[in-house]
């Protein structure tokens, strides 16, 4: 027992100091995840990623061990270690996540609607289990015909038997499996699940008109930030100098296009007078 205790405490020490080479270290959640997806995520990020299954009692030790401020683990847990900011791992989960099929107890994250139209299923037994869930159907030309959209489960709905039964025959896969980030330590700084998982994109583009608008706004009241200042400033040179020239007073800035303005005048009238530079 104490060997055993000794090796448990050696390797807490070794995934502890490897923990130290990664500049991200991230705890997932493998969950019901199949085995096929978890090395299609392994292939995808071999190059990039560190990815080690790791026994829940091992994974807390060689944290505490670490000093690591993350001090949970999930029951099957996954470690990540990774050079990649979290952010952009997250991002890279994401794409990896595969459909999965609806499984007694499960929650649906966004509304299940079941389409109309043909199934390809043929008359029988299917039929009385569309309708007892509550899907409008009929045979119709050899098949079971779903006749309009069908709200099948409202998001945050479990899953249930007979509507798992429906789902798997009908084809519809409405979730998604993949590695699920829950910690994730950068930097110092931990970052949760909810938090990696925002839209950048989407930030990114709310920021933009959000400095959009205050901008235009700042700019309508005059109100004296840098860009505006600025901006009035470009705006009153030019509006100035417009009106320069309208008045034909000479500044440093209208002298030259004065000049030229006269220049084209004297031509024009030249041209009217029918009279040449060389004549007399």
């Amino acid at each position: 027992m104490v060997k055993g205790k000794a090796e448990r405490q050696e390797k807490a020490g070794q995934l502890a100091d490897s923990f130290k080479s990664a500049k991200t270290l991230a705890v997932a959640n493998i969950g019901r995840l199949p085995s096929r997806n978890f090395q299609l995520i392994r292939r995808e990020l071999r190059d990039k990623a560190d990815i080690r299954v790791v026994k829940r009692t091992l994974l807390k030790k060689a944290l505490e061990k670490a000093g690591s401020p993350i001090k949970e683990a999930p029951a099957q847990a996954t470690v990540i270690l990774t050079d990649i900011d979290p952010f952009e791992l997250s991002r890279i989960l994401k794409g990896l996540r595969r459909p999965f099929p609806a499984k007694v107890g499960m929650i649906a994250g966004e509304d299940i609607i079941v389409r109309e139209g043909g199934t390809g299923l043929p008359p029988g037994q299917d039929i009385g289990d569309l309708q007892a869930v509550g899907v409008p159907s009929k045979i119709e030309r050899g098949q079971i015909v779903v006749l309009k959209d069908h709200l099948i489960l409202k998001q945050g709905q479990k899953v249930t038997a007979p509507v798992a039964k429906v789902l798997n025959k009908l084809g519809i896969k409405p979730f998604e499996v993949g590695l699920e980030i829950e910690k994730a330590l950068f930097e110092g700084l931990v970052f949760g699940g909810d938090v990696l998982n925002i839209d950048s994109e989407s930030i990114r583009a709310n920021m933009k008109t959000a400095v959009g608008e205050a901008f235009r706004m700042a700019f309508n009241l005059n109100y004296p930030t840098p860009d505006v200042i600025k901006l009035k400033a470009q705006k009153a040179s030019t509006e100035a100098k417009a009106l320069a020239m309208k008045l034909e007073w000479v500044t440093g800035d209208t002298v030259k296009a004065l000049v030229s303005k006269a220049n084209a005048q004297a031509q024009t009238l030249e041209s009217r007078l029918g009279m040449s530079g060389g004549e007399t």
